[in-house]
Order: structure tokens, then C-alpha cells, then sequence
């Protein structure tokens, strides 16, 4: 392993156990507002934070991923400057967005109800305008995991999770425990604005404080010219991964979309590792294509796939086998309608093993990421739509999981077009088939052992996974899909502590 792949590794792990400490408030939260609410109420919560995440990318504009690629390779002086800029133009943003919160805080629900879709109250959206202050902080907040890996500070990327997590977290959940009402808890969360902007100032200083202030090498129209494909793919990539939730959301009462939302949880940490480590490689993929070696970029993008799968997999199908058990643990009985929408997101989860867009975005190429993603909403659409009709609000979750293999093959192409490598080297289906399948032995072996017993939720989870990844362990080691060098970089850090 060269040193730069050393640097990419520890930079991907630091990430990882940010995100897993993270994790642990990311984990809390969705149980206590299961148990602690009623379904009207965690409808209005799921529906405030489903909006406003895809308010937040619409308006993001792709800026905060400019810096991955305008940042590389710059004096530090002009890099201070570019994110300085970009820091300025997310506070603008931010102000925009204060004010299509109150807009939509007032009309939404109204509009909803005046459709006359059902006869059940329609999920109450009116706490978005007490959340105007939130993205004030949050937009700007956003550039900090890609500047701090520019910056090689993974470790602050990693705070910044753990930080914004934490403070998220304990805003939700405090009004809740309290006994308050939704918008009382958008109100709580409008004050984790400003400690999220003192963050980014803390950050700024950190990495650029003693640097001269220079004029920015990147003008505002260079970073709108790159940043708007960027931006728009966001926006249509946004609406796709929340065209389910949104067509369930505006489609039947608040009940039953409060048990679609506890279906359509994504597993903890395992969700977002593929795109942790694709944050971590970007900037040397940046630096291989701007120096010629696409072929490099591919081979380091494909091989980070295969380390990732190696934990994917397994992972996901002990949630996909241990459904039942772990809705329950999750929400109670009366959410256990839920478990078919969670199979087909675990599913989901476990074919998201690669950030594709990244490649794209390093390889200078933005405008086909914009293109994959509008072809990859037409799938979902087309799929989902008709399924709603056809099978009921279980239906977008599996146009949602079926939409995403042409979605794949739309991304790999595009990929082989930016970079000049040959399509069928530019993805490692090969080996990503193999892990599936040596992970399919333990689960099925698990899911026998799921139908002989009844154990209850906790011992049946625990069943499940003891089988699934034991055999996926010993079966891996034994193929060799699980290399020695693969489990030694797993107990690195279990080896130092005891050294």
C-alpha cells in the first residue's frame, strides 16, 4: 500500500468512527420520537426534517462540493480565500431559505388538505416556519467535512458529525421528553444555528488564521458555473432519494405516513460509509485526472468498492432478515406495517456501495452528474408512481429500490465517458456479486433460524446477527474474499490499544 493510499485509509476510518460516535444520537432520536409521540406528531417532525433537507439541497447550489475541486492544489492562500467566498455565499442562501420556510410553514398544509385526497388529517406542517433560523447555520456548516479533508483535518470532519449530531439530537429531543409540541422542538432547533455558525468560525480559524488575505482565484460566476450542475443534481438527486417519502406524505393521512417514515429508516452508519470513504478519496482522484491518470483514479475508486462491500453487505442483510424484530424494537407492535418499506430500503442500502458522482466531479466532468441524476428520477418516477396506484403506500419503496439498478448502469457509463476507461472496467461487479453471494449463506441460515424460534425482538436481532456475520467471516476468510490484509486494517486500532 503506497503512502498515499495510507493517507486515504486513515483518512476514511477517522471518518467512519466520527460518523459511528455520531451515529449514536442519530440512533436515539427516531426511537424516543416513535415511543414518546403519537403518529400525528411524529408525521409533523418526519415531515419538517423531509422538507427541509430538500429545501437545504435546492439551495445549496453544489457550492459546498466547489471546494473539493477548486481547493487541491492551491497555495494556502488562495484556498483561505475560495472558502471564505463559499462560507459567504451559504449565509446568503441561508437568508433565502429562513424565508421559503415561512412560506411554506403557512400554505403547505392548507394546500394538502384542499386536494381532498383523504379523509384523515393531512400531516401538520406549520412548525417549518419556526424553523427560519436553521439554515442560517446549517448551510454554511455544510462546506466544513469537505474543507477539513482538503485540509487533511479528517478528525475535525469527524467533530463536526459528531458535533452537529449531538446538538440536533438533544434539540429534538428535549422539547419531546418535555411534553412539547412540534413546533416548539423546530424552535429548539433554530438555536443550534448559531453554535453551528460559531463552528464554522472556530474551523475557519483553525485552518486559515495566520494566512494573508489575498483576492480569490475563483471568481462568484466561476463557482456558479461549476457549482450550478452540481447544485441542480443535488436538487434532482434530493427529490429522488425523497420522491417516496414525498408522494406518501402528500398522498394519505398523517397515520399512515408516520409508519411509512419508520419504514423508510436507513441503518445507522452503514448508509453513509460508502460516501465517507468517497469524501476522503476525492482529492487525490482530483489531483490523478488533472495529472493524467484516469486509469489510477478508476482503479483506487474500484478498490475502495470492494473494501466498502466487504462491510455493506453483511451488515444490511442482518436488518433485511431481522426486520420484523427490529421494527419493533425501533417503534412498537403497532408499527410493525412498516417491516415490508424497511426490506426494500435495506435492500437499497445494500446496493449503495459506491458514490458515483464523485469520480464524475473529479474527473471535471459536473454536467453529466446532472445528467445521470434527471435519468435516474425518471426511473424512480415511472416506477414509483404506478406502484402507488397498484400496491399501495408500500409501492414507492419498491420503485424507489427497483430504480436504482438502471440508475447504476446510467452512472457507470457516465463515468467511463468522463474518465476514458472502458465500461466494463469501471465498475467491479464481479467482485461485488461474489461478497453478495458468500453473505447469502449465513442469511439464509439466519432466516431459518428467525422462522424456528421465538425468542423475542433483542435475542432474535442478536440471533441474526451472530449468524449472518460469523458465517459471512469464516466463509469470507476461507474464499478469500476476506483478505489477511483486510482483517488486520479491521483490529488495527484494537492491536495499537493493547500494544
Amino acid at each position: 500500500m503506497s503512502e498515499a493510499e495510507r493517507n486515504v485509509s486513515r483518512d476514511a476510518s477517522i471518518l467512519v468512527v466520527g460518523n459511528v460516535l455520531a451515529t449514536i444520537a442519530d440512533i436515539i432520536t427516531p426511537i424516543a420520537i416513535l415511543r414518546l409521540t403519537g403518529k400525528a406528531e411524529v408525521a409533523s417532525l418526519s415531515g419538517l426534517l423531509l422538507i427541509y433537507n430538500t429545501m437545504a439541497l435546492l439551495l445549496l447550489a453544489g457550492f459546498h462540493q466547489s471546494v473539493m475541486f477548486f481547493l487541491p492544489g492551491r497555495p494556502i492562500e488562495e484556498r483561505a480565500a475560495v472558502a471564505r467566498k463559499v462560507v459567504r455565499l451559504l449565509i446568503g442562501l441561508g437568508v433565502v431559505g429562513a424565508g421559503v420556510l415561512v412560506v411554506l410553514g403557512t400554505y403547505a398544509t392548507p394546500l394538502i388538505a384542499s386536494l381532498d385526497l383523504f379523509e384523515d388529517a393531512p400531516t401538520d406542517l406549520s412548525p417549518l416556519m419556526f424553523l427560519l433560523l436553521f439554515p442560517l447555520g446549517d448551510l454554511p456548516a455544510r462546506i466544513l467535512p469537505n474543507l477539513a479533508v482538503v485540509e487533511r483535518r479528517p478528525r475535525t470532519a469527524a467533530s463536526y458529525g459528531v458535533f452537529r449530531s449531538l446538538t440536533v439530537s438533544v434539540s429534538t429531543l428535549v422539547p419531546i421528553a418535555l411534553g412539547y409540541s412540534p413546533s416548539v422542538v423546530a424552535m429548539s432547533m433554530s438555536a443550534v444555528a448559531l453554535a453551528q455558525l460559531v463552528f464554522v468560525a472556530v474551523v475557519m480559524r483553525q485552518c486559515y488564521a495566520d494566512v494573508p488575505r489575498v483576492t480569490s482565484p475563483v471568481t462568484t460566476t466561476e463557482l456558479v458555473r461549476f457549482g450550478l450542475p452540481l447544485g441542480a443534481t443535488d436538487m434532482v438527486a434530493s427529490l429522488n432519494n425523497r420522491f417516496d417519502q414525498l408522494l406518501v406524505l402528500t398522498s394519505f393521512p398523517a397515520h399512515t405516513y408516520a409508519v411509512y417514515r419508520a419504514g423508510a429508516y436507513q441503518i445507522p452508519v452503514v448508509t453513509r460509509i460508502p460516501y465517507l470513504v468517497a469524501t476522503a478519496l476525492a482529492p487525490s482522484l482530483v489531483e490523478a485526472f488533472r495529472e493524467g491518470r484516469a486509469r489510477d483514479a478508476i482503479d483506487a475508486w474500484k478498490g475502495s468498492i470492494g473494501k466498502v462491500s466487504l462491510l455493506v453487505v453483511p451488515v444490511t442483510l442482518v436488518f433485511f432478515v431481522g426486520a420484523e424484530a427490529f421494527i419493533e424494537l425501533l417503534g412498537g407492535p403497532e408499527y410493525l406495517d412498516a417491516v415490508p418499506v424497511f426490506r426494500w430500503y435495506t435492500l437499497l442500502s445494500m446496493l449503495r456501495v459506491a458514490a458515483f458522482g464523485t469520480v464524475i466531479v473529479a474527473a471535471g466532468q459536473p454536467k453529466f452528474v446532472l445528467r445521470a441524476a434527471l435519468q435516474s428520477f425518471s426511473f424512480n418516477a415511472l416506477l414509483s408512481v404506478p406502484l402507488l396506484i397498484m400496491v399501495g403506500f408500500v409501492g414507492p419503496a419498491i420503485g424507489t429500490a427497483l430504480a436504482f439498478l438502471p440508475m447504476a448502469v446510467v452512472y457507470t457509463r457516465y463515468i467511463s465517458q468522463a474518465s476514458g476507461i472502458p465500461l466494463r472496467d469501471v465498475f467491479p461487479l464481479g467482485v461485488y456479486l461474489r461478497i453478495v453471494a458468500v453473505a447469502s449463506v449465513g442469511a439464509a441460515a439466519a432466516w431459518a433460524f428467525a422462522l424456528a424460534t421465538d425468542f423475542g425482538p433483542w435475542l432474535e436481532l442478536l440471533g441474526v446477527a451472530g449468524i449472518v456475520l460469523g458465517c459471512f467471516s469464516a466463509l469470507g476468510t476461507v474464499t478469500g474474499t476476506v483478505s489477511a490484509e483486510d482483517w488486520a486494517f479491521a483490529t488495527a486500532k484494537f492491536r495499537r490499544k493493547r500494544s
